[in-house]
């Protein structure tokens, strides 16, 4: 459901789950028709043709979405009405039958863990259940209605070959901590739940849809949980670090350094250049040869191949800066030259500084090499038969007091 904006038509090229990452859709007019938009299309077209199946002389109930279908073989029509995955209900009249004999099998998904309730006409049936199926054989008749209920309460689940992360799921739907607009960066610290009881602290809030406050629980602070499909032109949260409160404090004090840290770095920032995202490379004046857009972990950057470069305006203002850039700490040995309006002002060189995490670089920058300036160029070039970066964005900042 996330994959298509019903607003745009547009389709996702990919459905980023990293914390603050906002979705990048397809354009209408075909120019951005990549693959994904093909599969895209293909997938919501299958969804009515999985709905219903037959076979050994048994009707398949596998999507519970409003419908209507005709079993010519048993001279059956039927319809399903539903609010699901919203509401829990689901009712399946039929509206037509020769008093055919068959079994009926409703898909009964893994997290509803027994607690689903079947009656048909009102009345509990017997029923068995059979690779993921429960399954009602009966003689059917005109007016017969059989009701199904799947319990829709919130539950945590955890990521896979990690217990201590977690998402939070209602019924089908994945829940999402909303983390504002998707035309304004995310510059805040991953959150985290803290906590034994967590899904106490859930609040129902008046909606059409699910929604939950989280109250108590979030770090830095509550949040508001809606549906991930629906965060189109927003960004979300959906893995959360899980800590108990003695774990917690253990934690915190690294928590809030960066939190310190971020908020620093935004009252320094004088200009930022988030690499790899076009707009902003158009923004700067991004000029490059050999040189490539790159995604790592949900961020964007770029590098440059051994004969190449790339470069780009930003902003200064008069005083001590400094050039922060933020690179992959697990790269390969690679070594390239950072310089400013044509003068080198460093050397970098990557070899598994950081691994599994992204650090910055502080490069000082010589007041005389911008006195009397706005903008500066930035240009990154790399040794002879290595690569430059990838670079995850860099930062004009005013250099510390």
């Amino acid at each position: 459901m996330s994959a298509q904006n019903p607003a745009t038509g547009g389709f996702t090229y990919m459905t980023p789950m990293m914390s603050g990452t906002a979705r990048g859709y397809s354009e209408p007019g075909g120019e951005e028709f990549w693959c994904c938009v093909g599969s895209g299309m293909e997938s919501h077209a299958k969804h009515g043709e999985s709905i219903f199946w037959e076979g050994d002389d048994t009707l398949f109930v596998n999507l519970y979405i409003p419908s209507t279908a005709r079993w010519e073989e048993k001279g059956v029509n039927l319809s399903l009405d539903t609010q699901y995955p919203f509401k829990s209900d689901i009712r399946i009249a039929i509206d037509q039958a020769r008093q055919s004999a068959f079994a009926m099998a409703l898909r009964i998904p893994a997290w509803a863990r027994g607690r689903e309730q079947v009656t048909v006409n009102g009345s509990a049936v017997p029923v068995t259940t059979a690779n993921g199926y429960a399954m009602i054989e009966r003689r059917w008749k005109k007016g017969d209605v059989v009701a199904l209920n799947l319990p829709l309460d919130l539950r945590l689940e955890p990521a896979q070959g990690s217990t201590d992360v977690v998402a939070v799921v209602r019924g089908p739907l994945v829940m999402a901590a909303d983390l504002g607009p998707a035309e304004k960066d995310w510059v805040g610290v991953e959150p985290a739940m803290v906590g034994e009881n967590l899904l106490a602290s859930f609040v129902p809030q008046v909606s059409d849809r699910p929604r939950f406050l989280a109250k108590g629980v979030i770090r830095p602070g509550d949040m508001t949980f809606v549906p991930f499909y629906s965060q189109y032109d927003r960004r979300s949260a959906v893995y959360f670090k899980r800590f108990s409160e003695a774990g917690w404090k253990k934690e915190e004090a690294a928590f809030l350094a960066e939190q310190a840290r971020q908020k620093d770095l935004a009252e320094r920032s004088i200009d930022i250049m988030h690499l790899g995202e076009m707009q902003p490379e158009r923004d700067h004046d991004l000029t490059s040869e050999i040189s490539y857009p790159v995604s790592y972990r949900g961020r964007n950057g770029r590098d440059a191949r051994s004969g190449g470069f790339f470069d780009f305006s930003m902003k200064v203002q008069p005083g001590p800066l400094t050039l922060q850039a933020t690179y992959w700490g697990d790269e390969r040995p690679r070594a390239f030259d950072i310089l400013l309006d044509g003068q080198k002002i460093a050397t970098q060189r990557l070899a598994h500084e950081a691994p599994g995490t992204f650090f910055d670089v502080d490069y000082a920058i010589p007041e005389s090499l911008t006195k009397g300036k706005s903008k500066v160029r930035i240009r990154v070039v790399p040794h002879d038969r290595t690569t430059a970066g990838p670079v995850f964005g860099m930062r004009i900042l005013k250099a510390r007091k």
